[in-house]
């Protein structure tokens, strides 16, 4: 197949970027040829270029307010440059990128594909409310993520839950020694309980409902070391974005709390932890930040909302509390202390909980077989 892929940023923002640099990486090393359309480069875009059969930047892929006839004829220009790709799909992860992609698929009888990786917005531009009726399927990350796009256009009858995979050979456990050496470069002792944040630093991620528990634990165990590693986030005004971000680490400028900033890889932060926390307040789709320190060994405690109860369920449903209740945090945080002693299986518990379920050869499998019976339903368009 020749799909083409639309990108905004090229980086380490979230969980969907990482997504669809991985679900694309596969698709290309199964051979099919992947072109990618993006707006801004980041930190993956070496990663991307390894791969990519072509990267066509464009300027946007909706036009802007402040200039909107300008822009236009921007993505005009960008459109024709796209159409000469011939593409057989068009692949987009962000709502936004919608009418893009929808535009182009009527130029060159492609058909659209949305991968759902988002809750829906307070308020959707009324140019993507006009697209969403003309995607062909739309998968998403959890049956949560589904239920909340089914009150927008997106037609009913053309969503697939596809999981969130991930490669089960990179996220694997790490042993002590390696454990003990990542904890020397971070100057925490090897027998100190290390709980790992890693994410946005921003209100609807509950940072702040993590460092209130933190202080009640601390009380308890003031060995304890809480590590937060993340930047502020990006979609969002950039100053005041910065100084929410900044207000938080004044707030817990002590030594039992370490601030890391936003960086391309955390396994090692990940493997070396005692526990990981997602105690968003948002609906999380699907979030990496469970699914990477439960294949890890790693226990997780994260808000019971979206689609964390989707991998945390059975018998990891215990460690689900309820959002914006740092009590309830606290409280789960303190049962876990010392869990490697007290409970020397869990390690092994909480991989097995993900290995089976949540492969990336699994929805790697599942998107490509979705893409390709889209893909055969549309004629090729002829040459103009």
């Amino acid at each position: 197949m020749r799909i083409l892929t639309i990108a905004n940023h090229l980086g380490a923002r979230g969980g969907l970027e990482r997504t669809q640099l991985t679900m694309c990486r596969a698709l290309a090393a199964r051979g099919h040829d992947v072109a990618l359309s993006y707006v801004q480069a980041g930190d993956f875009f070496d990663d991307w270029l390894a791969f990519a059969d072509a990267m066509v930047a464009v300027r946007g892929t909706l036009p802007k307010s402040r200039s909107p006839l300008t822009t236009s004829f921007g993505i005009l220009d960008d459109l024709r440059e796209l159409r000469a790709l011939r593409p057989q799909v068009i692949y987009v992860y962000r709502y936004l990128d919608v009418p893009l992609a929808v535009a182009l698929g009527r130029m060159t009888r492609a058909p659209v594909v949305l991968h759902l990786c988002l809750p829906t917005p307070d308020h959707l531009p009324a140019v993507v409310r006009l697209s969403l009726p003309r995607v062909t399927m739309t998968l998403a990350v959890s049956h949560d993520t589904a239920a909340m796009w089914q009150a927008t256009s997106l037609p009913a009858d053309g969503v697939m839950v596809v999981h969130t995979g991930i490669d089960m050979d990179y996220y694997v456990p790490a042993p002590a020694v390696e454990r003990e050496a990542t904890r020397r470069h971070l100057g925490i002792e090897p027998d100190a309980f290390m709980a790992l944040f890693a994410g946005r630093i921003s209100p609807e991620k509950g940072v702040e409902v993590l460092l209130e528990a933190w202080d009640e634990l601390y009380e308890k165990f003031p060995d304890g070391r809480l590590v937060v590693v993340g930047g502020p986030s990006v979609k969002d005004d950039p100053d005041e974005a910065e100084r929410y971000a900044l207000g938080l680490r004044r707030a817990a400028a002590r030594d039992d709390v370490q601030w890391l900033e936003v960086r391309r890889d955390v396994l090692a932060l990940i493997q070396t932890a005692d526990v990981a926390v997602a105690p968003s307040i948002w609906r999380e789709p699907f979030s990496r930040s469970v699914i990477e320190p439960l294949a890890c060994g790693v226990p997780v405690i994260a808000s019971r909302i979206g689609g964390n109860p989707e991998i945390l369920d059975g018998w990891l449903e215990q460690y689900l509390v309820d959002p914006g209740d740092p009590k309830a945090l606290a409280e789960q945080m303190t049962e876990i202390v010392g869990w490697r002693e007290s409970d020397p299986t869990l390690a092994d518990r909480c991989r097995r909980a993900v290995v089976d379920r949540l492969p990336l050869d699994r929805e790697v499998d599942t998107v490509e077989a979705a893409l390709a019976s889209v893909a055969l339903r549309s004629p090729p368009v002829a040459d103009r």
